[in-house]
This record gives C-alpha cells, structure tokens and sequence, in this order.
C-alpha cells in the first residue's frame, strides 16, 4: 500500500476499545479510571502495565512501553503497519479502502518467497549426505533441525534462481538478496552453505544465515543483506524460538552465533539468542529488555570475545535503567559456548552463573594493567571511566557507579563530574526539556483537560491566557483537532515526542486528579473566578496608588474604585 488516509485510520481508531484488544493478548484489572497488568513488553510480578480506554493509550511504568493500539500489535503481535490495520478493521467491521493494499501485498508476497525457498532449502538437506555429516559432527540432532528449520543450499549458481524464475519471483529474489545480479546476469547468493532462517518475534521468515561447507570458501557466514522485511541491527537470532522459554525462567543468555544458540537449546538451555553476525547494538538491547531485565553475554575468552564483550557494553551503557541486570561470562581454553555446552553442560551452567556483573566487568577493563597509586595511572583512569558512567541514565545505579569511583580515586564528587554536569546543565537549558513539576495552575488544568478534553470548548477562551507553560498551552489548542467522531484521540500526543509526550504521559497516567467531571467543571471555574478576583484586585490597587498620588482619574476608573470598596 502506498499509503492510507489518515481520515480512515482515525475513523478506524476512534471504532477501537484498545482495552479490548490489549486485553485478549494480556490478564487486565480495573485499576482507577483505567486498567493495569503484567506488562509483555518486560518480565515482572507487580502490575506496572496502565491501558487507558478514555485516552486510548497504554504505558508501562517499568520498562517506559508506550503507544496507541496500532504500536501495541506491531510490538506484541509482530505485525507490519498494514496488517494492524487490517485486523483493526476486521474487529470493528470496517471494509479496507479498495486499491490500497500494494504494500500489503508486497510484503506478504516477500515473506511466501523466503518460506518457499526455506522449503527448498529443507528438501536439500533431506538429500545431502555431506551436510547432514557435518551437522551430526556439530551434534545437531534431528530435533533441532526441525525447530530451528535448518536447510542447506546446493552447490549450484542457480538453484534457487530456476525455482523463482518458474513462478516469477525473480524480482523478490533480488529484493530479498537470496539472487544476486551482476552484469545483466543473476544468480544464488547462497551456495553450498548450511542455511540457517532467521525468524521475526512472529515466527516469520525474515532472513537467512549461511554457514560454508567448503572449507575454501572465502566467506565462512554470510547473512541475507537488508531488505524491506530485515534490518539487521536489531534483530536476533532464535529470539522467536525462545521467548517463551525467556519468561519462564526470566533471562537471556546472548551468544555470538547460530550454532551457539542451537546447541544451547539442544542442551535444555533454551533461553539463548545471537546477533546477525554484527556487533550488539542498542536496538538489540531495547528489544531484549522487554522480555527480560537479567541478560548474560556469554563470550569466547580470546581477544576477539574480549573485544565483542566490550562493544556490547559500550552500547548497552545508554539504555541502562535501574533493576536491569547484565553480566558477561567468558569460556577458557579457545572452546565456543556450543562446545562446552556439548561436552560438558554442568560447566557451561557454571560459566553463566559465575558471570561478571556490568559494572565489574567495566571498572577491570578500564584499571587493567594500570596502576592507580600512580598518578598517570589514575588520570588515565578516571578520564577513561567518567564518559562512560555519563552514558548512562540518571538513576540510583549511575549514583552507585559514581560513588565507586569517588571511593577508587579519593576525589570528591566535585572533582569528578562538576564539569559535566556544567554541559549536562547547558543541554536542559539548550533542548527546554520538561520541568520537574508544572506551576499548580498548570498542572490541574493540564490534568482536568486530558482527562476530561469534552469540558475545553466551554473554558478555551476563558483558560488559555491563564496558562504559564508554553508547551501546555499548545497542547490545549491541539486538543481539539483530535477530535474524531465524537472521540478525542489524545494518544496521538505520543507522535510529537519530547516535552509533550512527556507531559501527556505523566499527567495522563501518573496525576489524575480529578476522574469526576462535576467536579473537574467546577474546579476549572474556581481557577478562572480565583484569577479574576486577583486580577480585579490588582487593578484596583493600581487605580487607588493613582488616586493617592493625586493622579487624574478617568470615568471608568472612578467607577472600578467606587464598585470595589462597596
């Protein structure tokens, strides 16, 4: 589809209880003016996961998910933009416009083609002795073929190309980069390579991973490059296959390839996924922490694991929140975790327990090979440290981080972190990000109106001068534009990000004061009347300090002065 009315989206939402929808997929309870449960964006065992019917928007106070009822099915559900509207119009029996489903189409088409080959693929290794020897060697049992839909592709240039020629499916071969074209000539990207496909959280064929057979292939894993269903920075290997098993047990092993994974779930371990061959990025992270706050790298112990484990940290830094917990083990002696994990798996369990909590892991990397009652030594550690510390999100964990280091160094807080603190002051200032509390005015208006947005038309004109916040009073302006067959769509302040998003969240979730509209009517009157006395008592005395300084009064003034002391 190349595109849809937005007329007909917002018709379509303002149709949708997101109670409804959110409710079939997750346990929800009645919770004030809203509803509350476990949060399946993230483990946990206190409801922190707040759906609002009024507003028509969800938020969860732990892991920060939030979003309208369309997000809610892409994250959860897996689905492409297309495909939450179309089970949005089936639910609230609403015909799809005709002539718009290209995009649709197009994607479901891309994602046939790759199952079609993943077939192919299958039906190879069902007749290759040679692949089914070296899975076998890599103790890949029968099993796991089956879950993980292991193939191989042959030895051949065109294979895969002939299958998608005989249905005319070349054009989706190359988009997929499973053809390659080269000077009017196409042929197979993957060649003689134990075919790993890489799934979507919704269990669709995204991808492919390919592990050579020869050793004189130059290339010994490539993946399928990036295309309009696969990015390769945040996606992760076996995610689908162990997202269940990942809430049982409540964290995630993150290893370096597919071979890991399998044999770790092979072994019984089978809360494992891998990066695509890439470096752990902080999409991947975010992606993780919904399902779990306890993750565990787990490394080869050679330089280049070393290395891995420390760009993985690197990038998780930023995406820190209090309660998250990630560790980094490291196998000895050259083996690969799907090694030991074969020969010896009580080791292996030992590994990952005894795993090197985040903070240890950085304060060892940083201070190795230095010593700190060296002057030079300390400097170079303390510069080294403090960027990295700064990285992460202010909270009772970069408190801690911040007082090992003052307790490592023996400089005080000052010393440290004063300068960045003058740049960290600087950019508030620079991006006008939220305040930490509005003016009482402000805050019960904010408040009264987003929760009931029906009151705003009688109190517009009356209100809007009396607001301080600049931010606050253009969302009460855009208020009413959200207005769709009688429904306010207030959800879309999520789309404007920054301090309006946040506001919208914080005095939509967190300071509702007042869910009784009698009495929201009445407070908004008090403001307006209490504002209006100070006002006309401010003019008074403006007038009377004339009058004393022997000023002339005009007739009107005359008639404020003689009203007011009466």
């Amino acid at each position: 589809m190349s595109s849809l009315d937005r007329a007909f989206i917002d018709d379509l939402l303002s149709r949708i209880d997101i109670v409804e929808v959110i409710g079939n997929a997750i346990q929800l309870k009645k919770h004030g003016n809203g509803f509350k449960g476990l949060c399946p964006f993230h483990s946990e065992n206190t409801p922190s996961f707040n759906v609002s019917n009024t507003k028509q928007f969800y938020h969860c106070f732990g892991c920060g998910a939030s979003g309208d009822v369309i997000k809610f099915l892409r994250e959860h559900d897996g689905l492409t933009f297309i495909e939450a509207i179309e089970k949005l119009a089936y639910m609230a029996n609403v015909e799809m416009p005709k002539g718009n489903t290209n995009k649709r189409d197009t994607s479901k088409t891309l994602l046939d083609t790759n199952q079609l080959v993943n077939e192919q693929f299958s039906k190879n290794l069902a007749n290759d002795t040679n692949a089914k020897t070296y899975l076998s060697k890599r103790n890949i049992n029968q099993n796991m073929i089956d879950d993980f839909s292991i193939g191989v592709s042959k030895d051949s240039w065109d294979s895969i190309t002939e299958l998608l020629g005989k249905i005319q499916k070349i054009k989706e071969g190359l988009e997929l980069g499973l053809l390659v074209k080269n000077k009017d000539k196409i042929y197979d990207r993957f060649r003689n390579r134990i075919m790993f496909p890489i799934r979507n959280t919704s269990g669709n064929i995204i991808a492919f991973g390919g592990r050579a057979l020869s050793k004189d292939d130059n290339a010994k894993y490539i993946n399928s490059p990036e295309s309009g269903l696969f990015y390769k920075s945040s996606e992760l290997y076996g995610l689908f296959e162990s997202k269940q098993y990942i809430n049982k047990v409540d964290q995630i092993i993150v290893v370096e390839g597919y071979t890991d994974v399998i044999a770790l779930h092979q072994n019984g371990i089978k809360n494992a996924v891998a990066a695509l061959g890439t470096a752990f990025t902080k999409f991947h992270i975010n992606k993780l922490l919904r399902y779990s706050k306890n993750i565990v790298f787990c490394f080869d112990g050679d330089l280049a694991g070393q290395k891995a484990a420390w760009k993985a940290l690197d990038n998780c830094l930023s995406e820190i929140r209090d309660g998250v917990n990630i560790g980094f083990s490291f196998i000895a002696n050259g083996k690969d975790p799907d090694e030991l994990c074969n020969e010896n798996i009580s080791m292996f369990k030992d590994t990952i327990t005894n795993n090197v909590a985040l903070s240890e892991f950085m304060f060892n990397t940083i201070g190795k090979d230095l010593d700190l009652k060296k002057v030079e030594d300390k400097t170079a550690f303390v510069k080294n440290m403090i960027p990295l510390i700064e990285k992460i999100p202010n909270g009772l964990y970069k408190k801690l981080l911040k007082e090992k280091l003052l307790n490592i160094t023996k400089l005080s807080e000052a010393d440290l972190f004063s300068k960045a603190k003058v740049i960290d002051n600087k950019k508030t200032i620079k991006n006008n990000q939220i305040p930490n509390k509005l003016g009482t005015t402000d805050s019960l208006v904010l408040s009264i109106f987003l929760e009931h947005p029906e009151l705003l038309a009688s109190f517009e004109n009356q209100i809007i001068n009396l607001i301080q916040n600049e931010d606050v009073r253009e969302m009460l302006g855009m208020i009413k534009n959200l207005k769709v067959n009688n429904i306010f769509q207030l959800n879309k302040f999520l789309e404007n990000g920054g301090v309006k998003k946040d506001l919208f969240l914080r005095y939509s979730s967190e300071k509702i004061m007042y869910t009784n509209i009698e009495s929201a009517k009445q407070t908004i009157s008090s403001i307006i009347n209490n504002i209006k006395e100070k006002s006309q008592e401010s003019q008074y005395f403006d007038i009377l300090r004339k009058f004393s300084n022997g000023e002339d009064l005009s007739d009107n003034e005359k008639g404020i002065l003689k009203s007011f002391k009466k």
